[in-house]
């Protein structure tokens, strides 16, 4: 019997972790199976031969590729031929579209099957990019329910297979309570989002305890961040941890964390911040009404955005304000995210994927 190999490419932390459960569980499917490819430590230790690690993708905006563009070229190129030499059955880009399109072009070209594993937000910007998938890939595995429609309409084999982080939290939403407690900051994972973000939260910070004094507050520190540096930035009443298992309202940065805690059903205020030529830029070609995804998915303000100058002390502060002092509306925004998680459903992405991907190499 021949060997099956899958090559999976992941540059980022959470796609790392998302590939990881599609590994585990493709080999209960395929057993014998052998991945190989370009992660992170959780796609290793769930059995992948990494061949090149994501450290060069930890970067964020426009201006801050720039000075990493020759070494990701040089890994890309070897990446090419290590592929092409060993020809594996499948070939599995995960999110990173400005590295994993190109890739999967050029693998496609050379007749190697590919399953694109989280899209490229195309519907927000650079729609051209879904009339290149159809042409590129021979499945896309979308992890949002109105994408779907939004590629297939393209003419792309695209499937809804549920989102990861359902799966995560899939014993349900345990919530914050009212009136809230525990405020976590989330100003970002990368230091320099945190030195932009985190002063804005803090003096909002100030302004909120001044009429209640009673809540404590949290920061939780990435990986890989310095917590020193961290707690160099925020007050020493602010408590600092390695992971955040609880909170009743949420200061986060747009991204992967507010969408987390929208699903955990704490309250949050969205932030957002970047450097003048990023926000320029993105204000140029990005065609959506929101930033955060939980109203992205809902269709509407469901949760307050502060964006670039919108982010002041004193705006920051009123919104929390707002929410800690208005039940009725803490409980709206959770009932909001109740109607979120029933628009995601139940689907388990890691073995939708992992089916999917031993359906193509049989």
């Amino acid at each position: 019997m021949t060997s099956i190999s899958v090559c999976m490419v992941a540059g980022e932390a959470s796609a790392d972790r998302h590939a990881a459960a599609v590994i585990r569980e493709l080999k209960r499917i395929l057993p014998e199976v052998e991945v190989f490819g370009m992660g992170g430590p959780a796609m290793a230790e769930a059995g992948m031969e990494c061949l090149y690690g994501m450290e060069q993708f930890s970067v964020m905006g426009f201006s801050d590729v720039l000075p990493r563009i020759r070494q990701i070229h040089s890994v890309y190129r070897e990446l090419c031929d290590e592929v092409l030499k060993r020809r594996p059955q499948v070939v599995v880009p995960v999110d990173l579209p400005d590295f994993n399109m190109r890739l999967a072009g050029r693998l496609k070209r050379s007749g190697l099957k590919i399953l694109y594993y989280i899209a490229p937000q195309a519907w927000a910007w650079r729609k051209y990019r879904a009339r290149t998938l159809a042409r590129i890939t021979d499945g896309l595995a979308v992890i949002f329910p109105f994408e779907e429609a939004f590629f297939s309409s393209y003419g792309v084999n695209a499937r809804y297979v549920g989102h990861p982080f359902m799966e995560e939290h899939s014993a349900g939403a345990a919530g914050g309570t009212w009136p809230p407690g525990r405020i976590a900051l989330l100003p970002g994972s990368r230091m320099h989002e945190i030195r932009t973000i985190l002063p804005v939260m803090i003096e909002a910070k100030r302004i909120v305890q001044k009429r209640h004094p009673h809540i404590t507050w949290h920061l939780p520190v990435a990986a890989g961040i310095d917590p020193a540096a961290v707690q160099s930035l925020a007050d020493p009443d602010v408590e600092l941890h390695s992971s955040l298992t609880q909170a009743d309202l949420a200061v986060v940065k747009s991204g992967t964390s507010s969408f987390e805690m929208a699903l955990k059903g704490v309250p949050e205020v969205i932030c957002y911040r970047t450097s003048g030529l990023n926000y320029r830029l993105a204000r140029a070609f990005v065609r959506i009404d929101y930033i955060g995804m939980p109203n992205i998915i809902l269709g509407r303000r469901a949760v307050p955005e502060l964006i670039q100058n919108d982010l002041t002390p004193e705006r920051l502060a009123r919104e929390v304000l707002e929410i800690i002092e208005d039940r009725q509306r803490y409980e709206r925004m959770q009932q909001s995210f109740d109607e979120m998680r029933r628009m995601l459903g139940n689907a388990s992405p890691s073995k939708g994927v992992a089916t999917w991907i031993a359906d193509m190499a049989g």
